[in-house]
């Protein structure tokens, strides 16, 4: 069996957030925060996606497609795409 690799320190920070609005004790509090933050979930999107892509940017201003790429574990392609804002993920 594989090692699965371990989370990123912000992805755990936002399952803690999550455990913190999971435990909330009246089951309409809790309801109204996830569904609030539900809600936002594709405003929040667009926001990681542009602050992702200035960070590619400014990797890119020192380093070589091939080098940017290795140091995300990404393609070269995917490299380009998110330096232009393309997402892979389709829009509804």
């Amino acid at each position: 069996m594989t090692e699965q690799p371990a989370p990123s320190p912000a992805v755990t920070a936002i399952r803690e957030i999550i455990a913190q609005l999971a435990a909330a004790p009246d089951p309409v509090d809790r309801a109204k925060a996830l569904g609030a933050v539900l809600d936002a979930i594709p405003e929040l999107q667009g926001e990681l996606r542009a602050e992702r892509q200035k960070a590619v940017i400014e990797i890119r201003e020192t380093r070589t497609i091939a080098e940017t790429a290795d140091l995300l574990d990404v393609s070269q392609g995917r490299i380009s795409q998110i330096a232009k804002g393309i997402s892979r993920t389709k829009k509804h």
